[in-house]
C-alpha cells in the first residue's frame, strides 16, 4: 500500500511539475507591450505656423461604411489620435468643424485620404501581430471656391511605427 501512495504522490507531482513548466512568461500578452499604433494628429494655426490651434466643435468620421461607431481618441486639446484600417492601402476621413451647430451652413467638411503600406511585425506568441503603417501620405480633396478648413496638410513621420509623437500637422 506504501508502494502505492509513493507512485501516485510520484505521479501527481510529475503532472504538477508539468503543467507549471509548460506556461511561459510568453504566454500573457503584457498590457503594456506595443500595438498597432493610431495615427496622431495635431492641429496648428495657419497663420502663425507654429501656434497650436483646437478645431471647433470637430468631429471626425470616417468614410468607410463598415466603420460605423468610430470616436476619435483625444490626446489633448489640439491633437487626437485615429486608427487607420490595417488590411488596407488608405483610410479615408471626413474631418468636420462646427459639428454641433443647428446651422448647417456653419458646419464645414473636409475630407482627407491617408495612403501607406501596411506591414505586420510579429510581437509574440501570446500577443500575435501589430501593424506599423510606411510611407504614410495625404491627399485634402478640394472643394470649390476655397471652401476648406484645413488650409494644408503636412507628415512629420511618414512611418507610423508608435504613438510617441504627431505624425501629421493639420494647419487651419
Amino acid at each position: 500500500m506504501k508502494l502505492f501512495k509513493a507512485l501516485t504522490l510520484l505521479f501527481c507531482c510529475s503532472i504538477a511539475v508539468y503543467l507549471g513548466s509548460s506556461c511561459e512568461r510568453d504566454d500573457i500578452c503584457a498590457e503594456d507591450t506595443p500595438t498597432t499604433p493610431f495615427l496622431i494628429i495635431k492641429f496648428i494655426d495657419d497663420v502663425t505656423v507654429s501656434d497650436i490651434k483646437q478645431p471647433v466643435d470637430l468631429e471626425v468620421r470616417s468614410t468607410d461604411p463598415l466603420i460605423t461607431d468610430f470616436v476619435p481618441d483625444v490626446v489633448s486639446k489640439d491633437s487626437i489620435m485615429i486608427p487607420l484600417r490595417t488590411g488596407s492601402q488608405i483610410t479615408d476621413f471626413e474631418f468636420i468643424i462646427n459639428a454641433t451647430n443647428e446651422d448647417p451652413s456653419v458646419v464645414n467638411r473636409d475630407t482627407v485620404s491617408f495612403q501607406y503600406t501596411p506591414v505586420e511585425e510579429y510581437v509574440s506568441s501570446a500577443c500575435g501581430f501589430k501593424v506599423i503603417y510606411n510611407g504614410l501620405t495625404s491627399t485634402l480633396t478640394q472643394e470649390e471656391d476655397d471652401g476648406n478648413w484645413i488650409k494644408r496638410i503636412t507628415i512629420e513621420e511618414d512611418n507610423v511605427t508608435d504613438e510617441t509623437a504627431a505624425h501629421v500637422l493639420i494647419f487651419h
